[in-house]
């Protein structure tokens, strides 16, 4: 094939075969798309320089390949919509200036794509090609982030192939694992990584040398498992001793011991934000409750999951979210602690959750659901050891002033219909659950007291029951 030189001068060029853009001198080895010019390729250009877009808007480039097979670093300007990118030089390329788009394929086949303050954007179609390593990786340590669109109702895995290149170049990729979650068009989540300690840490003796910032834009109401791989040369301390730890937004939130023979963090999700590993004390508690809602009680120690009008909200297994705080044994006003995002509660009515290990006296335990009456631990509970076990389901008394309802095989469960959440089942809660039924509201609502999605007669049943009984919440 013989060898040809392109300056893209303000012409519209269709380039439907395999192009090889190479380099005489100096100053001619670089690409060149001047403003008011645009280039559609949808066969393959190989580029040996630099790679410059001096529109000021984006330009969709085509659906081929643009690959970078320098032997030197190379640097991509402007504002790109790709194809396919591929990454071909062992050397480097570098986003120099300007966001850029990749519509079908990232190719990470040799040398790393460095973000620097500027993102990179992986569209829902968009994949992960090539074999990602310490040497073909995207190096995110900037402000900029590397981020990825999904479709609507997804579910599934995508990994981030990120790493640093601070003192040597460390791969330490990320895995989103939707299991959950409303997915709007143009939604993201995105990544970035810094080579050192979280800065707020507070452990001097146990922790990993890493942290990872994720971030999302409109995607809603999801869970998620968070796979955060490091290196070895990473761990400070005793690995076994470390923790996946949500450490902003604050208040810091404890999740899964590391995996020592994966090198892995991993934390199951609903909100995101900057992740460590850090052992924060040597006693963290480890919270085990058991509790149902009424409305969601099937029997036989189970429920239903709530559903949204795709199916189950959270998943097959997860019947709904509770807020969980800690309040003072001396002055219940006082809350102490709190985890800062919902915990999930199984069908089988169990949740855990960490709590740091610098609470360690005697607490009320509250929970809160969104249209249930609140309940609170009979007595304080103590957390002075590393599991606290906690039954609300085994009678009415377990919870603070006898205040749940005895289903029909003797199990207790969270009363259901405060659909305002004002601490009362009446005549306001009637109101919003027969108006929402008179306009067959559906979804994930409040109002929706039964979980089926669907505003009803069986749900108005529920709340005029307890409207009837004057249910209200019972607070020490």
């Amino acid at each position: 094939m013989d060898t040809k030189i392109y300056k893209f001068l303000g012409k519209k060029i269709l380039i439907c075969s395999i192009v090889l853009v190479s380099c005489l001198n100096a100053t001619s080895q670089n690409v060149v798309l001047t403003s008011g010019g645009s280039l559609v390729n949808n066969g393959n250009i190989i580029l040996n320089g630099n790679f410059q877009n001096l529109n000021t808007t984006e330009s969709t480039l085509g659906t081929g390949t643009f690959e970078f097979n320098g032997s030197s670093a190379q640097a991509i300007s402007g504002l790109n919509d790709f194809g396919t990118l591929k990454i071909n030089n062992a050397a480097g390329v570098t986003i120099a200036s300007g966001n850029q788009k990749v519509a079908t394929q990232l190719n990470l086949t040799n040398g790393t794509l460095t973000l620097n303050t500027n993102s990179l954007s992986l569209g829902s179609a968009a994949t992960v090609g090539g074999t990602p390593s310490a040497t073909s990786m995207v190096v995110a340590t900037g402000t900029g982030q590397i981020t990825k669109e999904f479709p609507a109702s997804y579910t599934g895995s995508f990994t981030f192939p990120v790493g640093d290149k601070t003192i040597t170049a460390e791969y330490s990729p990320v895995t989103l694992n939707f299991t959950a979650g409303t997915f709007a068009a143009g939604n993201y989540a995105g990544v970035s990584l810094v080579n050192t300690q979280y800065p707020d840490d507070p452990n001097s003796t146990n922790y990993i040398k890493r942290y990872w910032n994720v971030t999302s834009s409109g995607i809603t109401a999801f869970t998620c498992t968070s796979y955060f791989n490091y290196t070895t040369a990473d761990v400070v301390g005793t690995e076994s001793l470390i923790k996946c730890v949500r450490m902003s937004p604050t208040p810091q939130v404890a999740y899964n011991a590391a995996n020592t023979t994966l090198h892995q963090l991993s934390a199951t999700v609903n909100s995101f934000g900057s992740f460590a590993g850090t052992m924060l004390t040597n006693s963290d508690h480890t919270l085990n409750l058991t509790l149902f809602f009424e409305g969601l009680y099937i029997g036989g120690y189970s429920m239903r999951p709530a559903w949204d009008e795709n199916g189950p909200h959270f998943g097959p297994n997860v019947a709904d979210q509770v807020i969980l705080e800690l309040h003072s044994a001396s002055n219940f006003s006082n809350v102490v602690y709190t985890p800062g995002i919902p915990v999930n509660v199984s069908t089988s009515g169990e949740l855990t959750a960490i709590i740091p290990g610098t609470f360690s006296g005697s607490y009320y335990v509250a929970v809160k659901n969104r249209n249930s009456i609140e309940i609170v631990s009979a007595t304080p509970l103590a957390f002075s050891g590393p599991t606290v076990n906690y039954n609300f389901s085994v009678s009415g008394e377990a919870a603070y002033g006898s205040n749940q309802i005895m289903m029909a095989d003797g199990v207790f469960a969270m009363y259901t219909g405060d659909c305002n959440l004002d601490g009362i089942v009446d005549g306001s809660d009637m109101s919003l659950v027969s108006n929402a039924a008179d306009n067959m509201f559906s979804g994930y609502i409040p109002t929706d007291a039964n979980g089926d999605s669907l505003v009803d007669g069986s749900d108005i049943a529920i709340v005029d029951n307890n409207s009837s009984g004057f249910i209200s919440t019972n607070l020490p």
